[in-house]
């Protein structure tokens, strides 16, 4: 499931803020720059999904001509309809879906704060509570918006889901993960790059910003036995300090990525594996690759389940 982000602009001869998901729609996402119809880009906002999944609400954009306003909720009664092009309550007329959004929290997210300006008739959207300083329903913070509450739980602005390419080192029987293309110098499958490795194309895909209920993912590496290891669980090893020794020998190698220890909308999981005669760490989100997901089986190529290393947004 992808996100899409939001483009924040704002009119200054209508007071006007508006939200799209088209870059092309206005013309530009440069901060400061003016575009189509006189709007001022703001910047990226938020994330929302684009497309529907179990548990998610549409995200329904309106507008008001007299008024120049846009409006968005997910409440189909406050305007009344959802056809585009029809008009409904208080004269807002229906321009079709945003995105989608979460009524509730999930690992990652972030709630999408809406205010209303009374004097300007502007609906205003927010991740940044320090933009207007109040999230008490009712309250008039700064600028003159009075906050309504929160349209829903969405990615931040920043919010991104890094590849994970995978290798691998025939002589040493050693998977190896990394989101620096840099660091082995390929990621053309089937190339072999530094320190012998062989790209294996892209393994998984990870968080690389630290949200609200996300966990580190720490690597480790294993001299002796030319091992890389990939771990949420801290107790494992019990350092998390790079350059740090910790438990059975494993030197900490720092932060791969964020994993969600939990699932949550359209996740999927990054399984573990462990091969004991080629004391090798296999992870993959392609239960196939392996053949079993139940923690202990053995399975294809003498892998043997070891869980799930966590979730992560599926790209």
């Amino acid at each position: 499931m992808s996100v899409v982000t939001v483009y924040r602009y704002y009119h200054p001869s209508h007071n006007n803020h508006f939200y799209t998901v088209d870059k092309d729609e206005i013309g530009t996402t440069h901060t400061g720059q003016t575009g189509k119809h006189g709007y001022v880009s703001e910047g990226s906002s938020f994330s929302l999904f684009n497309h529907h999944h179990h548990g998610l609400h549409p995200v329904y954009r309106y507008y008001h001509e007299h008024h120049w306003d846009h409006f968005y909720t997910c409440n189909t009664q406050e305007i009344g309809t959802t056809t585009p092009g029809q008009s409904g309550n208080h004269g807002y007329k229906c321009e079709g879906v945003l995105g989608y959004i979460s009524p509730h929290e999930f690992p990652g997210s972030v709630p999408v704060h809406r205010y209303y300006h009374d004097q300007n008739h502007n609906h205003f959207y927010t991740c940044n509570v320090a933009e207007i300083g109040t999230t008490s329903v009712g309250h008039v913070g700064n600028h003159g918006y009075k906050y309504e509450g929160v349209l829903g739980f969405a990615y931040p602005a920043e919010h991104q889901v890094h590849p994970v390419y995978r290798y691998f080192q025939e002589s040493h029987h050693d998977h190896f993960y990394t989101t620096n293309q840099g660091e082995i110098g390929t990621i053309q499958h089937g190339t072999v790059g530094n320190h012998g490795y062989r790209s294996e194309g892209v393994g998984f895909h990870i968080f690389n910003h630290h949200h609200h209920g996300l966990v580190p993912v720490y690597r480790y590496y294993h001299g002796a036995s030319n091992d890389h290891f990939y771990t949420a669980n801290t107790a494992e090893i019990g350092v998390t300090e790079t350059g740090h020794t910790g438990k059975l020998g494993y030197v900490c190698e720092g932060i791969l990525g964020y994993v969600s220890p939990v699932e949550f909308f359209g996740s999927i999981p990054i399984y573990r594996y462990w091969n004991d005669a080629k004391t090798d760490h296999f992870y993959t989100s392609n239960a196939a690759e392996i053949g079993t997901t139940h923690h202990g089986h053995v399975g294809n190529h003498g892998y043997k389940c070891e869980g799930v290393l966590g979730y992560v947004h599926h790209h």
